[in-house]
């Protein structure tokens, strides 16, 4: 029986580490590209975005608005995005030749699979932090962070739970009486006061 746990173990790593592999090498390729993609979206949206900010008064002058310094920090963006884009058309060749392998490609592929566990355990926290508030959600984070990132055999249970409970009051606290920003108090709601 343990033989035979430890075979479909081996195959669900397998079946989880081939496409995730095929995404590190065309990554490793490409990167450039994507960043400077990521960039050129970003700087154009956020560039357009910027100048439907409303202003309360007509400026005195163009640098005079709160329009001004998005739309150039953003509009910035855009031909360094381009210039990035066409090094890494010039680095595709080089960049092929140096794929990872082996250990290497071993490595680059379970860190990047900790990284997609980290980016989904963020996107639950924002999805938890309207229904259950800011406390429990952040407490719940917190918690499943550091069992997540520590090795098993250093696991301090109480210390994490310490920790998250100190954190999350303190951090939405902290918002709530000295940045006037009121984080959701979900299933606290009474006992916050909110």
């Amino acid at each position: 029986m343990p033989g035979s746990h430890r075979k479909e173990r081996q195959l669900m790593k397998e079946i989880f580490d081939r496409p995730t592999a095929a995404i590190v090498r065309f990554y490793h390729v490409y990167c450039d590209i994507i960043l400077g993609a990521v960039l050129l979206l970003t700087g154009c949206y956020m560039s357009f975005f910027a100048g439907t900010i409303k202003i309360m008064k007509e400026p005195i002058s163009v640098v005079d608005t709160a329009r001004f310094f998005p739309r150039l920090v953003f509009g910035a963006l855009i031909p360094v995005a381009v210039v990035i884009i066409v090094e890494g058309i010039r680095k595709i060749k080089q960049n092929r030749e140096t794929i990872p392998e082996g250990e290497k490609l071993a490595g680059s592929v379970l860190a990047f699979q900790r990284g997609l566990i980290a980016l989904v355990m963020i996107a639950a926290f924002i999805a938890l932090m309207e229904p259950l508030g800011f406390i429990p959600a952040a407490i719940l984070y917190m918690i499943s962070s550091m069992f997540f990132m520590s090795v098993k055999e250093g696991w301090k249970p109480a210390a994490y739970v310490i920790t998250a409970v100190i954190l999350a009051v303190g951090c939405y606290f902290l918002f709530r009486q000295f940045v006037y920003v009121r984080l959701p108090a979900g299933i606290l709601k009474g006992v916050l006061g909110a």
